[in-house]
This record gives C-alpha cells, sequence and structure tokens, in this order.
C-alpha cells in the first residue's frame, strides 16, 4: 500500500468517524452546491466560446509552431523548490521544520540529475512576533532565494524553474526580504533565464488587460473568479476544436500590480504567461523576471518563446509541472506526519529529572 492509499483510507476513516446528524446535514448541502457548481460551468463554458474567438483574434493564443524549431541556448536545466510544515503552539511556541532543494540537469531529460538539498532545519516562531505561518513561509522563501542566489553566483548559464510565483509571498510588502530576493533574481538573471511556475493562479491579470479592449464585454469576464479559469476554459474551447499540442498565450506586463511593483522598484520587471503541456495537463502561469523592464517588446517576445519551449520539452505528458521543479518539490517535501515525529523528539528529549519540569512538558505537547 502506498502512501496516497493511505491518506485515501484515512479520509474515509475521517468521514465515517463523524457524527451521523452532522454527516447528512453536510451531504445534503454538498449535492446542492454540486448542482450550483455544474450550472456556473456551464454557464462559463457558454460564455468562454466568445473570448476564445477574442483571443485568436488579438493574437494572444499560441502553439507548438511557435517554438518548434528553437533551439535553447542554455546548457543546464535546474529546478528549486522550498517546503515546511508547522507543529506545536502550544502556549504560542511553534517549530517550524523547513527545506529548499535544488535539482540540476545537464541540459537532457535522459541525463542524471544532481540534487543539492541546499538548507533543512528547524525554525523556533514565537506566535507573539508574528502570525506563524506566514513567518514560516517567509523563511522558506528566503531559503529558496538564496538558492536561486548561489545560483546566479556560481555563474553557470540554466533555465531556472521555481515552484510558485517569483513575487512569493504575494502578500509580503516587507522592504528588507522584497529587496533581498530581487537581488537573487537580479544575479541570477545575468546568465540564467528564470522561470516560475505557478499551478493555482488566483490573481486576475488577464481578466483585467481584456477588460481595456474595446471589442470585450466586462461583463462576461466578470464572471470569471481568477485568470485560471478563464484560461482553463480558452484552451479547453481550442482543444475541442481538434488541436492537441501545447498551447500558450502572449505574455503580458504585470508589473504594475501592488506587490509587483515593489518588486519593480527593486529592478526585477515581471511579466506572465499561460502554458499548457496537453489536454491532461494541468494549465500553469509561467511568471519571468526581467532586468528593469529596459527590453524592447520583441526581445521579450523571443524569451517568451523559449520559455513555453523549455516548460514543454521539460514536462511529461499528462505531468503537470517541469521535470526539475516536480522532483525539487519531491525532494524537499516534508509531510505533516514526519513534522510531527519531530516536534514529538523535541518535547521528549527537553524533558528533565525534575518533577516540575517534566510536568511541564507533559502539557506542553
Amino acid at each position: 500500500m502506498n502512501y496516497r492509499d493511505i491518506l485515501e483510507i484515512k479520509r474515509h476513516i475521517d468521514f465515517n468517524l463523524t457524527e451521523p446528524e452532522t454527516l447528512v446535514k453536510l451531504v445534503e448541502d454538498a449535492q446542492n452546491k454540486a448542482e450550483k457548481a455544474q450550472r456556473d460551468m456551464n454557464r462559463l463554458g457558454r460564455l468562454s466560446s466568445d473570448l476564445t474567438d477574442l483571443f485568436e483574434k488579438e493574437g494572444l493564443l499560441r502553439k507548438e509552431d511557435m517554438f518548434k524549431n528553437v533551439v535553447l541556448k542554455y546548457k543546464l536545466i535546474a529546478g528549486v523548490d522550498g517546503s515546511f510544515q508547522l507543529v506545536g503552539g502550544v502556549g504560542g511556541k511553534w517549530y517550524a521544520p523547513v527545506s529548499v532543494a535544488r535539482v540540476v540537469f545537464s541540459g537532457r531529460v535522459q541525463s542524471k540529475p544532481r540534487v543539492d538539498i541546499f538548507w533543512a532545519g528547524i525554525e523556533e516562531i514565537e506566535e507573539r512576533d508574528f502570525k506563524p505561518e506566514q513567518k514560516a513561509s517567509v523563511m522558506m522563501l528566503t531559503g529558496e532565494s538564496k538558492a536561486v542566489l548561489n545560483w546566479g553566483i556560481s555563474k553557470q548559464d540554466a533555465v531556472v524553474f521555481v515552484d510558485g510565483p517569483i513575487v512569493d509571498p504575494p502578500w509580503c510588502s516587507d522592504s528588507a526580504y522584497i529587496k533581498f530576493r530581487c537581488d537573487a533574481v537580479r544575479k541570477c538573471l545575468r546568465k540564467n533565464l528564470i522561470v516560475g511556475c505557478v499551478k493555482r493562479s488566483r490573481d486576475r491579470f488577464f481578466i483585467k488587460q481584456l477588460g481595456d479592449l474595446k471589442k470585450a464585454k466586462k461583463r462576461t469576464l466578470e464572471n470569471f473568479p481568477s485568470d485560471q479559469h478563464l484560461i482553463a476554459y480558452v484552451f479547453a474551447n481550442v482543444r475541442y476544436g481538434g488541436y492537441h499540442g501545447p498551447i500558450f498565450t502572449k505574455w503580458i506586463d504585470i508589473s504594475n500590480s501592488k506587490v509587483n511593483r515593489l518588486y519593480k522598484q527593486n529592478g526585477v520587471h515581471m511579466i506572465c504567461l499561460f502554458f499548457q503541456k496537453d489536454a491532461s495537463s494541468q494549465v500553469l502561469r509561467l511568471d519571468v523576471p526581467l532586468l528593469g523592464g529596459s527590453e524592447k517588446a520583441a526581445v521579450i517576445d523571443r524569451k517568451t518563446i523559449e520559455v513555453a519551449k523549455a516548460a514543454n520539452d521539460w514536462t511529461y505528458p499528462g505531468q503537470d509541472y517541469p521535470v526539475p521543479v516536480f522532483l525539487a518539490h519531491e525532494k524537499c517535501n516534508i509531510r505533516e506526519g514526519c513534522a510531527e515525529v519531530l516536534y514529538d523528539e523535541i518535547m521528549t528529549r527537553s524533558r528533565s529529572v525534575d518533577p516540575l519540569n517534566q510536568t511541564i512538558s507533559l502539557q506542553l505537547r
């Protein structure tokens, strides 16, 4: 029995342990919500047909022929990801196991990757200072930024895939953190192409830009809760028309949104595009940082075609992420059970022979 099978059994056990009276009402409401969700999907499907035509007329959709003959100049392909869990919390004291991994290929999918566990440690967080989950997230992302900076200092040229957006966390406006992350990105951009892989985009960058077009109906666009929904429907319409290969959008400038503007002030200009390998893969938003935003549109265009080429070449059919970032995710992933065992180890070893301290240790578990 593998890990996922065990988790599935646990889900059913948790479901069955719920009190019957509560469960009946929840199941009834779930059925009502499912009917509403189906009606919403049918409505969005109808609305997306006109928007797909708009995408095609405005030249916002691109297919495999755009990069078929493109040759990537980068010698290496790398993936960077971080992971954390939060345990404890009794009395406001938390522990956060954090890890960051970097996986490097020599330029061919068939090559054996080099795996670097760039950082692994347990951070101690007091709840009075900061929201513990946000604090742990910033710690992890600082570790990711160090891995990017270290790669930039090594002066090796590569396509560097990062798990998640480049502007991460999107809620953080801390000037010291943003300056450090931007310094890392700028140093890495000197010889590398950096790509942030966003699996669940909640932003509305494309929706806002389309709303500025005279041909677009803003009321239609407002029905879509996020770019992820909109692009998924548009891509599905294209595939329903008979196209089965990789598909991606033209890039758009996202450097003027609230937090992205802070990165722009630190010399990192942000653009993005959406990409999908095939019908069985999830739609990805690919974030691409640029140095200062001084590049001409034609240069950026070529760079984003290279990004789409790299994403396509390094993503297996049916897979959501490019291989390097998928492996980095697997190598650094700290699961909940692992974090709980580590916390038990901390609390067990912290006991002393003093009866008072023994009592306190038991109460804080």
